[in-house]
């Protein structure tokens, strides 16, 4: 029965991961949330730590910067914001002052796409875009299998900024090198007005 019973504990110990003391996110961490890449082409590569249980990270895509908290609020410059696997968009019923339209593409090749479409694009919705509903919808799908996120790669979303620009994004990754989940990597680009 002992043994069982220590059986069951280590088990359920290799499981739960988030419960660790040192674990990242248990903490908000300190120093640059975001970092952003520039790569050829104007394509930003944008590393988001959202690991932070209890602070969103804003991201202004027009400046390719992260905007604090203070910022975000005063200026509405930012366009999308960030709390662990939650994406937000300066729209809608959850930012009614937010002026960012998205729309989400589906089977569309990423380095094609050099326009905004014509129609399609609108503030979030009271669910959010980028959120999942259950199990699947959402920029993520959990894989059951590896208990992990893993990015939805056949969408991608075109958002008209809150300084008037177009930019194409998609979202890469949300786990980093060492496996530590909610440090997010996305790519964006400019594109043409429609």
């Amino acid at each position: 029965m002992r043994a069982t019973l220590i059986s069951c504990c280590v088990l359920l110990a290799g499981c739960a991961n988030d419960l660790r003391v040192d674990h990242p996110f248990e903490t908000d961490t300190p120093g640059e949330l975001v970092i952003v890449e520039v790569l050829e082409g104007g394509l930003k590569r944008v590393r988001v730590d959202a690991t932070s249980k209890t602070a969103q990270v804003f991201l202004d895509l027009d400046e390719g910067r992260e905007m604090k908290l203070e910022e975000a609020f005063s200026s509405n410059g930012w366009e999308l914001s960030f709390k662990r696997d939650k994406i937000g968009v300066n729209s809608g019923p959850n930012a009614p002052t937010g002026t960012v339209d998205v729309a989400v593409l589906s089977g569309v090749d990423f380095d094609a796409l050099t326009q905004a479409p014509a129609t399609g694009l609108g503030p979030d919705t009271g669910n959010g875009v980028f959120n999942p509903v259950g199990l699947e919808g959402g920029w993520y799908f959990y894989d059951l299998g590896v208990h992990r996120l893993v990015p939805r790669t056949e969408l991608m979303y075109v958002l008209h900024t809150s300084a008037g620009a177009y930019v194409k994004l998609r979202m890469l990754e949300y786990y980093d090198a060492a496996g530590t989940p909610a440090s997010i990597t996305l790519e964006y680009a400019p594109i043409a007005a429609p």
